[in-house]
């Protein structure tokens, strides 16, 4: 039997999932507003909760004056911000094109900017990411430097202002190790960019080529900006490899409900459907075990349904027990970064030093 908080948590699973009509009338006639509030809360959901409320016609009320006013600014902060995050990214994109440049979006970003207007502030933008052609990547980055921006080096002694760099060279020299360079910054702007050399960390780069990424990605023009956005394949692909897998949430037995929302704007914006067996080439079991997880927890029926999937009992019966025991979840996320630093160790060795000054950093009072 899940827990208390493992309830809840599957109870916001449906309601933010957007495919249960029922979910969050249940919880309101079970009484768990305060707790569904409160998960939305530590998950960083809110926005999505309040687009749910606003889509079934349930005022944001009936969790109380002071969560209806922080869902209403949630809502309304992060609509605003990823409106801010859309023409920065237009902006931009059309200095690149000007320079002959057509960046391909990735992640979020390509959903963002062809997310429906209604539903804008749903999902939280942190950073905005694109990738080009190899050949291009330092034109691209001369470009955002005339444009303002500046490349800046986090150290991992958060303390530490930050390096700026002036010049791309430097940025690719300083970045080798890593899947994209610096992050690049301008001062009265939402977002950080993202410029990368591929679109998955390097254990995943030999199986995943980049010439395939780009001959199927579909070009898109809106306001005067001409951009590629990812095949539905490949959106998948970068989906499960890069967030699911390499940021440990199937080791650490962690459903990230952001990525399963993810997952399902996908699917459900796919054109022609999907290639399943080029996704399960790429992705191995990790693929239609995410789906299987995202249909049942989430209550998700798509059109097309994925032939083979996972059995999800193993996954969730451990998920329940992160919630219930501070033990099993030290325990799991010991072993996730484990095998992090493993990987690491394997195929980016420059990297870990770095990673290990950030671990003993975190642990530092």
């Amino acid at each position: 039997m899940p827990s208390a908080r493992g309830s809840v948590f599957r109870i916001l699973c449906r309601v933010v999932g957007g495919h249960d009509q029922t979910a969050l009338r249940e919880c309101i006639t079970a009484s768990l507003l305060p707790e569904l509030f409160d998960m939305a809360y530590s998950q960083d959901l809110l926005p999505a909760l309040a687009v749910r409320c606003n889509e079934l016609d349930i005022d944001t009320v009936v969790f109380g004056d002071e969560r209806a006013k922080l869902l209403k600014k949630e809502l309304k902060d992060n609509t605003l911000r990823n409106m801010e995050i859309s023409a920065q990214a237009l902006k931009f994109t059309r200095e690149l094109n000007r320079a002959g440049i057509t960046p391909l979006f990735l992640k979020g970003t390509a959903r963002l900017l062809a997310a429906n207007t209604e539903n804008l502030g749903f999902r939280k933008q942190i950073d905005i990411d694109l990738i080009v052609q190899p050949a291009e990547i330092e034109a691209a980055g001369d470009v955002f430097l005339a444009g303002g921006y500046s490349y800046y080096h986090f150290l991992s002694n958060t303390s530490v202002a930050p390096i700026e760099l002036g010049d791309t060279a430097s940025a690719i020299k300083l970045s080798a190790a890593h899947h994209h360079l610096p992050p690049l910054v301008k001062t009265g702007y939402a977002a950080t960019v993202e410029l990368h050399r591929h679109f998955l960390p390097r254990r995943f780069q030999r199986n995943n080529r980049l010439h395939p990424l780009f001959d199927s990605a579909h070009q898109t023009q809106r306001h005067g900006a001409t951009f590629y956005v990812p095949s539905t394949e490949y959106q998948l692909i970068h989906l499960v490899l890069g967030k699911l897998v390499h940021d440990g949430y199937l080791a650490r037995r962690v459903f990230p409900i952001r990525e399963a929302c993810d997952l399902i704007d996908v699917l459900e914006n796919a054109q022609g459907g999907v290639n399943q067996q080029l996704v399960l080439r790429h992705c191995g079991r990790s693929f239609p075990l995410f789906y299987a997880l995202v249909c049942e927890l989430m209550n998700y029926r798509p059109r097309t349904s994925i032939a083979d999937i996972e059995d999800t009992a193993s996954f969730t019966q451990m998920m329940h027990k992160r919630f219930e025991s501070h033990a099993i979840c030290t325990l799991l996320d010991a072993y996730a970064r484990a095998q992090h630093l493993a990987h690491a160790l394997v195929y980016s060795p420059a990297k870990l030093p770095d990673y290990l000054r950030r671990i003993i950093s975190s642990k530092q009072p």
